[in-house]
């Protein structure tokens, strides 16, 4: 059973984030600031989280290292809107 939701939840991840990034391509096409720069890279670390979880699946990568480099895409997350909020707010004021 595990087999075969593994991969359809992937795809599903993959298929939403891939949706999430293009919308904000879009608002970045439209306002061209860093903030959306920033916020689309924010983003597109979900996209790759599925890569991730993909090579873990396929073996490509070991446990150790999936493990690994979720944590810091998550940091990179944060990061990445941590620095949207800071430059927006000192673009405004």
């Amino acid at each position: 059973m595990a087999s075969v939701v593994l991969p359809v939840v992937l795809g599903v991840a993959a298929i939403a984030a891939a949706l999430v990034i293009g919308v904000a391509l879009a608002a970045l096409v439209q306002r061209r600031s860093v903030p959306y720069l920033l916020v689309t890279l924010a983003f597109a670390t979900l996209l790759a989280r599925t890569a991730v979880g993909v090579a873990l699946m396929t073996e490509t990568v070991g446990p150790a290292l999936h493990h690994t480099l979720e944590h810091g895409l998550d940091a990179a997350m944060a990061g990445l809107v941590i620095a949207a909020v800071y430059t927006a707010r000192r673009a405004r004021g």
